[in-house]
C-alpha cells in the first residue's frame, strides 16, 4: 500500500483538516468511492453471467473427479484468452502487492495497467483460476480514481488520494466494511509512520458511499458466508489452542510463498511469450480441475461442500487439497492469471482447519476454522487487524479473541516472509529484506 511517495504528497493536498477545501475533498472522494463501488458491481455481474452460461451443469462441486472434457476445453480457452490480453496489453505478470508497490513508488495507477487487469481478472475468474477478484478490482478502481483525477487536472497528491478513495469504494462494497480499506492502508504503512488523518478520513468516507451505493443497488450486505454447525459458546482453553492453530496457519503460509517463489522462477523464462504461457496456464488448471475440482474458483463455495461433509471426505483428501490449492493458486499466478489471494488462502486454511478437526476432534469445528484461515491469510496480507474485521463478518463473533491470538502468532511466525516476487540477483526469494 502507499509508503513514501504517496503518503507524503497526500499530506500536501490539503493545508488542515478544518478548511473548506478538506470538506469539498471528502465530497469528491465520496463520489470516487461510488465509482468504486459501481465498477465491483460491473465486474461481479459479469463474471456471474458468464460463469452461469459457461460452467452450467458441469459438476464443480464434486469430491470426486470429474472427467469432464467440457473442463479441460473452458481451462485452455480462458488461458489463451489471457494470453492475448497480456500480448495486446503489454501486460507483465504480477501479484496484487507487487503492482501496490509501483504505486507506492508513482503515486498512481496507470489506466491502461487497470483496464487490462479488469479484463485480463474478468476472464481469469470465469474461466475458473482459484484467484479472488480484490487484486484486479483494486487496480482497476485505483486506474479509475487516478485518471478522474488527473482529467480534472488536479494536482498528484489528489490523484494520489482520488486512487485510494475509488479502492476504498470497492472494499467498502465488497467487505460491507467501511474500516477495513483504511486499517489495510494504516496497518501496511506503519513501520514507516507516513499515514496520516489526511489519508485515512477520506478513505474512510470513500468505502462508507461505496458501501451505500452497493446496498442501494443490492438491497442487501454481506453476512456470515459459510453455514456452520451451532457454536457451543467461548471458552478460555480456546485461546490456547488458537496459539497452535495460528502457528500451523503461518507456516502453511510461509509454504504458499515459498512455493510461489519457486513457481514464478520456473515460469520465468516464458513471461515474454504470453499466449504460450496463458495456454499451459489454461491446460495446467483443467487437468487440475478435472482430478480436483474443487480447487477450481475463488473456494468459498467449495469450502462450503468440505464443511458439509467434513466427517464423510478422508483426511488423505483433505491434505491433498491443501497442496493442491497451493499450487494451483501459485501456478496461475505465474501462468498469467489475474486475481487475488486472499480468499483462496480461505480455502486454504479452511480446508487445514478442517484436517486439524479431523485429526483433533475435541477442538470444535469453528474454532479451527477461524484460527487456522486467520494464520494463513495474515502470512499473505500482513494485515490482523483489518483480517479480524473481515473474518468476523463471516464467522462468529464470539470467536474474535481466539482469532485475535491466532492472528497474532500467525503475523509473528510468518514476519519475516514476504509475498512479492523477487527476481534473481535481486534478493533472496521469500524474505523480505526490509527485515533483516
Amino acid at each position: 500500500m502507499p509508503g513514501e511517495v504517496s503518503s507524503t504528497r497526500i499530506d500536501e493536498a490539503t493545508e488542515s483538516l478544518n478548511t473548506r477545501k478538506f470538506y469539498f475533498l471528502l465530497i469528491f472522494v465520496s463520489i470516487i468511492g461510488a465509482v468504486g463501488a459501481l465498477m465491483m458491481i460491473a465486474f461481479f455481474f459479469l463474471e456471474g453471467f458468464f460463469s452461469g452460461i459457461i460452467w452450467n451443469d458441469i459438476p464443480v462441486h464434486s469430491l470426486a473427479p470429474v472427467f469432464n472434457p467440457w473442463i479441460l476445453i473452458i481451462c485452455v480457452a480462458g488461458g489463451l484468452l489471457v494470453g492475448l490480453i497480456r500480448q495486446y496489453f503489454h501486460g507483465q505478470i504480477a501479484i496484487m502487492a507487487e503492482d501496490l508497490i509501483e504505486f507506492n513508488e508513482k503515486g498512481r495507477f496507470d489506466l491502461k495497467r487497470g483496464v487490462e487487469l479488469f479484463l485480463r481478472g474478468l476472464a481469469s475468474l470465469v474461466c475458473g483460476a482459484p484467484l479472488g477478484p480484490e487484486a484486479p478490482l483494486t487496480v482497476a478502481t485505483g486506474a479509475a480514481g487516478t485518471y478522474i483525477a488527473e482529467k480534472a487536472r488536479m494536482p498528484l497528491p489528489a490523484a494520489t488520494l482520488s486512487s485510494l478513495s475509488a479502492i476504498s469504494g470497492f472494499f467498502g462494497a465488497f467487505l460491507a466494511q467501511p474500516f477495513a480499506g483504511a486499517l489495510i492502508f494504516i496497518e501496511v504503512t506503519l513501520e514507516k509512520g507516513t499515514m496520516t488523518w489526511k489519508a485515512v478520513l477520506p478513505s474512510i468516507v470513500a468505502a462508507a458511499a461505496g458501501f451505500a451505493v452497493y446496498y442501494l443497488v443490492a438491497g442487501s450486505f454481506v453476512e456470515g458466508m459459510f453455514s456452520l454447525p451451532a457454536f457451543d459458546g467461548f471458552r478460555d482453553i480456546y485461546l490456547v489452542y488458537a496459539i497452535g492453530l495460528g502457528v500451523l496457519g503461518g507456516l502453511c503460509g510461509i509454504f504458499f510463498i515459498v512455493i510461489y517463489q519457486k513457481m514464478r522462477a520456473l515460469f520465468e523464462p516464458l513471461e515474454n511469450r504470453p499466449v504460450l504461457l496463458g495456454v499451459l496456464g489454461g491446460l495446467g488448471l483443467g487437468v487440475a480441475g478435472m482430478l480436483f475440482p474443487l480447487t477450481l474458483f475463488m473456494g468459498s463455495n467449495q469450502l462450503q461442500v468440505l464443511i458439509d461433509h467434513c466427517l464423510e471426505v478422508s483426511i488423505f483428501l483433505l491434505i491433498i487439497l491443501v497442496l493442491a490449492k497451493i499450487v494451483l493458486v501459485t501456478f496461475s499466478f505465474s501462468t498469467g492469471f489475474a486475481g487475488g489471494y486472499i480468499f483462496p488462502g480461505f480455502f486454504i486454511g479452511g480446508t487445514l482447519g478442517l484436517l486439524v478437526y479431523r485429526l483433533l476432534p475435541f477442538i470444535p469445528l469453528e474454532v479451527c476454522l477461524v484460527c487456522v484461515i486467520g494464520g494463513v491469510c495474515v502470512a499473505l496480507l500482513r494485515s490482523p487487524i483489518a483480517l479480524a474485521l473481515i473474518i468476523a463478518i463471516v464467522f462468529d463473533p464470539a470467536l474474535i479473541p481466539a482469532m485475535a491470538i491466532a492472528l497474532v502468532m500467525g503475523f509473528i511466525v510468518s514476519y519475516r516472509y514476504s509475498l512479492p516476487y523477487t527476481r534473481k540477483g535481486n534478493g533472496i526469494a521469500g524474505k523480505d529484506p526490509s527485515r533483516r
